[in-house]
């Protein structure tokens, strides 16, 4: 432990020298890729319903079907929404809600719906 009597011997100019220097501004830290995931919906006859992707600064990472889950291809969107926060708490991932993401396209059967993750969660996966 260090008292006030060590720092007046030290001195406060001492403590400054033996400090640990600051980062490198010459080392470039790339930025962390945003992680994104995404609940879908195809029409039966293109996919077997719901799905659950993850995307890497705009890139697909992972999908994992969630049928075989318990979201089979004809249930409403609450409950495949329910099987996927399942699903990304099980990967140390927390939801706290679905925004439906509107493309513009009316095709009947697709569905998309982005997880909003909590402010200042950290995700794992």
């Amino acid at each position: 432990m260090i008292t006030n009597r060590d720092l007046d011997v030290i001195g406060l100019r001492d403590l400054a020298v033996a400090a640990p220097p600051g980062p490198d501004p010459r080392v470039v830290v790339p930025p962390v890729a945003a992680t994104e995931y995404e609940l879908v919906s195809e029409p039966l006859a293109y996919a077997e319903g719901w799905s659950l992707v993850c995307r890497r600064g705009g890139r697909v990472a992972w999908s994992i079907p969630l049928a075989p889950r318990g979201a089979a291809p004809r249930v409403r969107p609450a409950v495949a929404q329910a099987v996927a926060v399942r699903v990304l708490s099980e990967q140390g991932v927390f939801v706290s809600g679905w925004n439906h993401v509107d493309d513009g396209d009316d095709t009947d059967g697709y569905r998309r719906f982005a997880a909003r993750l909590p402010h200042g969660a950290s995700v794992l996966a």
